[in-house]
């Protein structure tokens, strides 16, 4: 009698071992597949990452490039072409935000994007912002003759309404000649400047100039150091 209760045992413990078996197999399956696909996304990440930091990079060389769209000169971006700077100018300059969900970033505020930036690949350029702000001088003539403006000013605005008895008929930009008239100067006369040098004009004449006879106008620069970012999502 010992014998077949034996086998009825191993029978009844074989019979139960069967359903988690198949749990196993179904939990071995499933890890398996999140194992896979994992490895698959990783491996897409890979091979996405190079593309969109090469592509990343170029547009923010572009950008701030001596004859990029939004620079003054190289690494200084000129602020009334950042303010200007939207989706079309971007894709306009910079053909790959044509292909790619492009966002471009300045001091952390959004200045351009195309397509939906989810994550991708950032780049970031440190940079200079130059505003230019109007500003008015006017000299005391009757103490000097000269007038001294800052570097960095590429032009001026210089009004001429001497008194009478005054003959103002020539004007200099430290040794240049930008404004001469044996009669006389009177009125108003745009000067060019040369923005890397502080720049004196000095006023030749006959007769007395009292506050007021003169008065410059010029834009006077403005630098901030800013970041730059480009993220692009491939």
């Amino acid at each position: 009698m010992t014998a077949p209760s034996r086998r009825c045992d191993n029978s009844t413990r074989a019979q139960t071992s069967l359903p988690a078996l198949g749990i196993a197999l179904v939990l071995l399956t499933v890890v398996t597949g999140l194992g896979v696909a994992m490895a698959d996304t990783a491996i897409a990440g890979a091979d996405r990452a190079p593309d969109e930091r090469r592509v990343a990079a170029a547009i923010a060389d572009q950008l701030v490039a001596g004859d990029g769209p939004l620079a003054a000169r190289s690494n200084v971006l000129n602020q009334s072409r950042v303010d200007d700077f939207d989706q079309s100018a971007l894709e306009e300059n910079a053909p790959p935000a044509s292909e790619y969900a492009v966002s471009v970033k300045l001091a952390d505020e959004e200045i351009a994007r195309s397509g939906t930036v989810q994550g991708g690949t950032r780049i970031s350029r440190l940079i200079v912002v130059e505003a230019r702000e109007p500003r008015t001088l006017t000299p005391d003539l009757a103490t000097t003759d000269a007038v001294t403006l800052p570097r960095r000013s590429a032009q001026a605005t210089v009004t001429i309404d001497p008194p009478a008895g005054t003959t103002v008929w020539t004007v200099r930009a430290n040794d240049r000649i930008v404004l001469h008239n044996r009669s006389g100067l009177d009125g108003s006369y745009e000067v060019s400047l040369v923005p890397y040098e502080t720049t004196e004009l000095r006023f030749q004449r006959a007769g007395r100039l009292e506050s007021g006879n003169v008065t410059v106008e010029y834009d006077a620069p403005r630098s901030t150091k800013e970041t730059l970012v480009v993220t692009v999502d491939a």
